[in-house]
C-alpha cells in the first residue's frame, strides 16, 4: 500500500501538460486504429482521425482552439465520425467549456457542427439523425463544463480571498506588533534614561567629592543607589505587565507613576544637583491612568535632558490644571548648545510627542532666546 500511495503522490506531482500530451496521443492513436478497423485506411481518413485526437495535447493552454481543430478534422473526414473520434471531440468541448476565457464560443459549435454534419451526411443515421445526438451532447457537455467552471471559479474566489485575509491577519499582527515594540521602548527610554541620567550625574559628584568631602560623597551615592533602586522597580512593574496580562488582583502589579509623585521625581533630580522649582496651579483632580502617566513621563524626559545638557541650571517645573486643559511647562536658565543637544538620540522627544498626540494635545519643544530650552505641553481633560 505505501508503495502504492508514494506512486500516486509521484504521479500527482506531474504536469498537467504531460496527461494531457499523453491523453492527445492515446485518442489519436485509438480514432486510427478503428478508423483502420472499419475499413478507412485512406491517407485522408487516417488524417482525419489523427486531427480529431491529438489537439487534445494542448486542450488547457488553447481550449478554444483545440476544439475548433476538432471539428475540422471531423468535417474534412466527409463521413460520420467514428466513436473514438467523437467521444474526443466531446472531452475537446467540456475543456473549451472549462478552461476557456470565453466559454460562450463552444457553445456555437456544437450547434454549427451538428448543422454541417446533418448536410453534409444525412444519411448516417436515418432512426436518430446524427445532427440531433451532436447537438444534445454538446449541449450536455456544455453544461457540465460551465458548472464545472463555475465551482472552480467560486473554489479559486474563496482561496484567493482566504489568501487576502490571511495577509491582513498577518500584517495586522505585524503592526500590532511594531506599535508594541515602539511602546516598550519609549517606556524603557522613559524609565533608564531618567535614573541612568541621575546616577551618571551622582557617581560623577561622588568621584569628585570622595577624599576632600566624604559625607557628601557618600550622600551622591546614596543617590545614585536610590535612583537605581527605583528604576528596578519600575522595570519590575513594566515586564511584570508584559508577562502577566490578566493579573487577578490589582495588588500583584504597582501603579504606574503619576503627577502624585512629582514632588518625589523633583527631589530626585535636585539631589543629582539640578535646583528645580515645582509650581502646581488650580485644583488637583483624579486624571486617567494613561493621561496621568503621560504627564509625569513628560515632565520626567524634559528634566532629564535639563540635569544631562544643563547640570546645575535652574529650572521652573509648572503644573496647571484648568476646567478643560492640563498645561505642563519645564524651562531652565542653563546655556544649551546646540551641537550637543543634536548628539542625542531624539527618542525622547519622539515619545513625548506621541503621547501627547495619542491624547489630541500639542507639544513645543525648543531652545529660548534668553537662553535655555523650554518644554510645553498642553493636554485636555475632557473630550470636544
Amino acid at each position: 500500500m505505501r508503495r502504492v500511495r508514494e506512486t500516486r503522490e509521484r504521479l500527482g506531482r506531474l504536469d498537467p501538460r504531460v496527461w494531457d500530451a499523453a491523453l492527445g496521443i492515446a485518442f489519436a492513436v485509438a480514432a486510427v486504429a478503428q478508423s483502420v478497423h472499419d475499413g478507412f485506411s485512406t491517407p485522408h481518413d487516417l488524417t482525419a482521425a489523427i486531427g480529431t485526437g491529438l489537439p487534445l495535447a494542448w486542450r488547457r493552454r488553447l481550449p478554444n482552439g483545440v476544439y475548433l481543430t476538432q471539428v475540422a478534422f471531423a468535417i474534412y473526414g466527409a463521413r460520420q465520425p467514428g466513436t473514438i473520434s467523437l467521444l474526443a471531440t466531446f472531452v475537446g468541448l467540456f475543456s473549451a467549456s472549462v478552461y476557456s476565457r470565453w466559454p460562450v464560443v463552444p457553445l456555437l459549435v456544437p450547434v454549427i457542427g451538428a448543422i454541417v454534419l446533418g448536410v453534409m451526411v444525412p444519411e448516417s443515421a436515418p432512426s436518430v439523425p446524427a445532427w440531433a445526438l451532436e447537438l444534445v451532447g454538446g449541449m450536455c457537455l456544455w453544461l457540465a463544463g460551465s458548472a464545472v467552471r463555475q465551482r472552480q471559479a467560486r473554489a479559486d474566489a474563496l482561496a484567493d480571498r482566504a489568501r487576502q485575509l490571511e495577509h491582513e491577519r498577518e500584517l495586522g499582527t505585524q503592526l500590532a506588533l511594531a506599535d508594541e515594540r515602539q511602546r516598550i521602548a519609549r517606556e524603557l527610554h522613559d524609565v533608564i534614561a531618567h535614573s541612568v541620567s541621575v546616577m551618571v550625574v551622582q557617581t560623577g559628584a561622588a568621584r569628585t567629592l570622595v577624599r576632600k568631602q566624604p559625607e557628601r560623597a557618600t550622600n551622591a551615592l546614596l543617590a545614585a543607589e536610590a535612583a537605581g533602586r527605583d528604576a528596578l522597580a519600575e522595570l519590575r512593574n513594566m515586564l511584570g505587565l508584559l508577562t502577566q496580562p490578566a493579573p487577578t488582583s490589582e495588588s500583584q502589579l504597582s501603579p504606574q507613576p503619576g503627577l502624585d509623585q512629582l514632588e518625589r521625581l523633583v527631589e530626585r533630580v535636585e539631589q543629582a544637583g539640578l535646583p528645580v522649582q515645582l509650581r502646581v496651579l488650580g485644583t488637583r483632580r483624579a486624571l486617567p491612568a494613561g493621561l496621568d502617566l503621560t504627564a509625569y513621563r513628560i515632565v520626567q524626559e524634559a528634566l532629564t535632558n535639563a540635569l544631562r545638557y544643563a547640570p546645575g541650571a535652574e529650572t521652573q517645573v509648572l503644573v496647571e490644571f484648568d476646567e478643560s486643559e492640563l498645561r505642563l511647562s519645564v524651562v531652565d536658565h542653563g546655556a544649551v548648545d546646540a551641537a550637543v543637544v543634536s548628539n542625542g538620540t531624539g527618542h525622547g522627544l519622539f515619545g513625548m510627542q506621541e503621547r501627547v498626540a495619542m491624547y489630541g494635545g500639542d507639544l513645543q519643544v525648543g531652545r529660548r532666546t534668553e537662553g535655555g530650552f523650554a518644554v510645553r505641553a498642553r493636554l485636555p481633560l475632557v473630550s470636544t
